[in-house]
């Protein structure tokens, strides 16, 4: 085969010791030489292309231990070799060099700049990436992407960027060396021509004739010669005659006098209808119109001293919409203060949650009554009480989520959510967070699971670390239930009642901000913030359809990762549960997890628990991890199950300074097995997962046995 044949190489790797080489394509004026100066610092190096006069540039970046070396493609509007740039760029993709194959849409112009990659992918998409850029100017134009769906219909990964913010550069770097390990090979992308089809089929056959042009994929060659693409007819004729060549133009003038159209015309329509329909499902522009009360509002929101206090009401506000409606949290508590028990337990009920629990209790006493007697009584346990409560306890926590992000996305998409972000970002700037960690400091307050999602808003990945290792450390709604139990059993003035409530809420809130201080000075190693470059989009009333993408996106991944994760953990539980060394026990003391419970018990001695008592606080900590509500549960199962929750709790023999201290690591250790599964799903890292549990569970023990001998010292 001859060069020109096999592409236009540089030899990038031999010459740059270049682990992986990525070539940047895009059509001019999307963003190509800023990205390129952003990701390499500076231009490595400036020459032309092997015979042309053509300059080019290849910038390196060293990352997690790879030199990557980045060669900028010249700009072009296609690849169709009808310039000496397309030509570049086409022999350079297919001369087997690059690793990856990274192509720019302007997220601002992104039917236009399609075009492009949609050329790019049916030549190959093994190894292509698209960077929608200028990420951060879309939204204030009032043009939205559903970047997931946009991924799914073009079969490549796509990853949103800013150059200019350096929002996404860590996530495309970490996608082009997973792309570049993979090497995996997949179909080009495959558009309908309709009537074409047939023509394309046989010239097809016919060039499969000729192995010397095996470089190219066989029907983008022969599309590419029914458009007339002169630069492969060259190669053709050179390489494997005349004969196919005449037969292959004899194809092409039968389509034109059969259509009346010169096929490239069809080809180019049938390619922007495809674009057309692309960016019709994955595309949304909002018509910006004033909306003079909204803007009134938002301009409030960002005075000094009343905006805080204004967002603070509104997203509590939001958030206690989203807990009344999903648990009855915490309209049952105000009712129940004022007098209206009744209402409150209706709220409760009634809750989404709550009747979700029903079903799913009334799906195992179905199975345990249908199936006991039929299967052996471990199989029917394992049904009912580990996979149907598992699912269930996925699907119940769905419902919070997908509510919590339908919110989230509101306010993002209406313009407030930056500016309330702007507005706290100055105190949450001391702890080593910007503004917008006061969503998952809020949202964990109902519950802990989409407090950690909520990370996602973060656009630094250090400060979304910091979010996903600090956010659990926020008392949640089930550990609501613990403090309440507690306090009920062992105080019994109310202000004191409402001072340890308060203390344990300021006490986590605390930790929650200096644990993110400290991660960032001792493990990344940063002492400033979090940089907080924001633009304020116009305000607008929220868009439906791209509320819903947003939060539909963003909320499956829960049922997918995380629901896989909480499954097979209810089924370990249940294991631990049910079973001991024995068998199968029905006494749930005899169990693996109550022989836990007796191991753990050790770390309660120092603070003064009666031994008969200690393993049952050990295990309660155990089953409070499956579901922290489950604590008191597990404390009542073992008195017998005959005494009311405060009966149960007095029972253990413990003083009111031992139950503050222990309600001090119950609210602050893990926070339930949920949790550390959303910890998993964001972080992908079980190495960090483990280490925020060691951490929390060390800062939750030492806390509160420090606490304890400090009361000792005191009272006694």
């Amino acid at each position: 085969m001859s060069e020109e044949a096999r592409g236009i190489t540089l030899n990038a790797r031999e010459k740059y010791k270049c682990e992986i080489v990525v070539a940047v394509a895009g059509q001019p004026n999307v963003g190509k030489s800023t990205l390129f100066n952003t990701i390499t610092g500076e231009i490595s190096h400036v020459g032309n292309w092997p015979g042309v006069t053509v300059s080019t540039k290849i910038g390196t970046k060293d990352f997690r231990g790879h030199k990557i070396c980045f060669v900028d493609l010249p700009g072009t509007y296609g690849i169709s070799a009808t310039s000496l740039e397309e030509i570049i760029a086409r022999e350079y993709i297919v001369s087997g060099e690059p690793d990856v194959i990274l192509i720019l849409v302007d997220s601002t112009a992104p039917e236009r700049t399609l075009y492009l990659p949609i050329q790019i992918l049916e030549l190959t998409r093994g190894n292509v990436i698209i960077a929608l850029t200028k990420a951060d100017l879309a939204h204030s134009y009032g043009i939205h992407i559903n970047v997931e769906k946009l991924q799914d219909m073009l079969g490549v990964p796509i990853i949103s960027i800013s150059a200019i913010k350096g929002q996404g550069i860590r996530e495309l770097l970490n996608k082009i060396i997973e792309m570049a390990k993979k090497k995996e090979i997949i179909q080009p992308l495959k558009i309908q021509y309709g009537g074409l089809e047939p023509f394309i089929s046989e010239v097809e056959s016919l060039i499969k004739k000729c192995k010397s042009i095996k470089n190219y994929n066989s029907r983008w060659i022969a599309v590419r010669l029914i458009e007339g693409d002169a630069r492969l007819e060259d190669i053709l004729k050179r390489e494997c005659g005349d004969e196919i060549l005449t037969k292959i133009k004899e194809i092409r003038e039968s389509i034109k006098s059969t259509t009346g159209l010169d096929p490239s015309e069809i080809i180019a329509i049938k390619r922007f209808e495809f674009v057309d329909n692309v960016t019709k499902k994955t595309i949304v522009r909002v018509k910006r119109e004033r909306t003079s009360r909204l803007e009134a509002f938002a301009e409030y929101l960002q005075k000094p001293v009343i905006g805080p206090i204004l967002s603070l009401m509104l997203l509590f506000g939001i958030f206690m919409i989203i807990f009344s409606l999903n648990t009855g949290f915490p309209l049952n508590i105000v009712f129940r203060e004022l007098g209206y028990s009744e209402i409150a337990d209706l709220i409760e009920e009634y809750s989404i949650s709550s009747m979700m629990e029903m079903l799913f209790g009334y799906l195992a006493d179905l199975v345990r009554n249908s199936l006991s007697g039929v299967f052996p009584d471990w199989f029917v346990s394992l049904l009912a009480d580990g996979i149907i409560a598992g699912v269930g306890a996925i699907l119940t926590f769905f419902p919070l989520i997908l509510m919590v992000f339908l919110f989230s996305s509101m306010l993002e998409d209406s313009g407030f959510a930056p500016r309330i972000a702007a507005g706290f970002h100055n105190l949450f700037a001391k702890f080593g967070f910007s503004g917008r960690a006061i969503y998952p400091m809020l949202v964990s307050i109902g519950c802990n699971v989409p407090g950690v999602m909520v990370s996602r808003a973060a656009i630094e990945d250090e400060e979304r670390l910091e979010i996903i290792i600090s956010t659990p450390f926020i008392p949640c709604q089930a550990r609501l239930i613990v403090i309440i139990a507690f306090i009920t059993a062992f105080f019994s003035s109310p202000f004191i009642q409402a001072a340890i409530m308060i203390s344990l809420y300021l006490l986590g809130i605390l930790l929650f901000l200096v644990s993110g201080l400290m991660i960032r000075l001792f493990i990344f190693r940063k002492k400033e913030p979090p940089e907080f470059l924001l633009e304020l989009p116009p305000i607008h009333p929220p868009n439906a359809k791209v509320v819903w993408w947003n939060s539909w996106e963003n909320s499956k991944h829960f049922l997918k990762k995380a629901g896989s994760i909480i499954f097979l953990l209810s089924i370990v539980s249940w294991f631990l549960l049910n079973f001991g060394p024995s068998g199968m026990v029905s006494d749930i003391s005899e169990s693996y997890g109550a022989y836990l419970g007796r191991i753990l018990a050790v770390f309660f001695e120092p603070f003064g628990i009666p031994e008969e008592n200690a393993w049952k606080i050990g295990f309660a900590v155990f089953f409070g991890f499956i579901a922290k509500e489950g604590l008191i549960e597990a404390i009542v199962m073992l008195q017998g199950g005959n005494l009311d929750i405060s009966e149960a709790l007095v029972a253990l023999g413990i003083s009111p300074l031992q139950a503050y201290v222990l309600l001090v690591f119950f609210t602050l250790y893990v926070p339930c097995l949920a949790t550390v599964a959303a910890m998993y799903q964001e972080s992908r890292s079980v190495k960090l997962v483990i280490l925020g549990v060691i951490y929390m569970i060390l800062i939750a023990y030492f806390l509160s046995l420090s606490l304890y001998l400090f009361g000792v010292l005191i009272f006694h």
